[in-house]
């Protein structure tokens, strides 16, 4: 296991191992059977590529894939990002600019979500929606402007991690693309940090797609990298 145990120990009794070296299946779309390898060296990743693909044969899965946890000084970082928000290093002051809770917003300003969230359904806000009207989920936080809903962030909810120690949870996030390149994302963003350290949250666990958006965004705002953790074909 590559990922800095020192760095976690802090705030989780276990190291990050999504699977605990258990093979997974999803059933999602034609299946995907998916092999964590743990060790260095070619013959741990060909192993687990052979186990992944006897798998998906056994299981009538259409994919196998291998995923194989890098080190936070990898010099080839790609895949998925693990990083750490330490509210306890700093304080995370309130942002300006326009952003709060939706409930704060104008009624007018409220009814422009609905949209918004049907346009970036990709990136989990229609899902989100649909947890808000049901009173599902915590507070989300709405950049608006001219009276429109052009970026959100939620839901907002911090809950004690198995150790009993208050984590904010990882959120949808998204802007419009529209209205990118005006420092919306960044505000969002400080404005759920600071949301977070008022509520009492120790830290937060965040995965991103090497070199995406909220990557740079995350290691910009001087998150720290944990590691990588990194999927191909088997």
């Amino acid at each position: 296991m590559f990922f800095r145990w020192d760095w976690l120990r802090p705030v989780l009794t276990a190291p990050i191992m999504p699977t605990l070296g258990i093979p997974t299946l999803t059933r999602r779309g034609r299946g995907t059977v998916k092999v964590f390898a743990y060790g260095i060296g070619n013959g741990v990743v060909e192993g687990a590529a052979e186990l992944a693909a006897k798998l998906a044969s056994v299981h009538d899965a259409a994919s196998a894939r291998v995923v194989r946890p890098l080190g936070p000084d990898s010099t080839h970082p790609r895949g998925t990002r693990v990083q750490l928000k330490d509210f306890t290093a700093a304080p995370c002051p309130a942002p300006d600019g326009p952003v709060r809770p939706i409930t704060d917003w104008l009624t007018a300003v409220q009814e422009t979500f609905a949209p918004f969230a049907k346009d970036m359904a990709a990136d989990g806000l229609a899902f989100l929606h649909t947890q808000m009207q049901a009173g599902r989920c915590g507070p989300v936080l709405a950049a608006a402007v001219e009276d429109r809903i052009v970026g959100a962030i939620g839901p907002m909810e911090v809950r004690p991690d198995a150790a009993g120690c208050p984590q904010l949870m990882p959120q949808y996030f998204a802007v419009l693309p529209e209205a990118r390149g005006q420092g919306l994302g960044r505000v969002l963003w400080r404005a759920a940090m600071h949301w977070g350290q008022s509520c009492g949250a120790a830290y937060q666990l965040l995965q991103t797609e090497v070199d995406g958006p909220s990557d740079r965004l995350c290691q910009s705002e001087g998150l720290t990298s944990l590691g990588f953790s990194h999927s191909t074909r088997a």
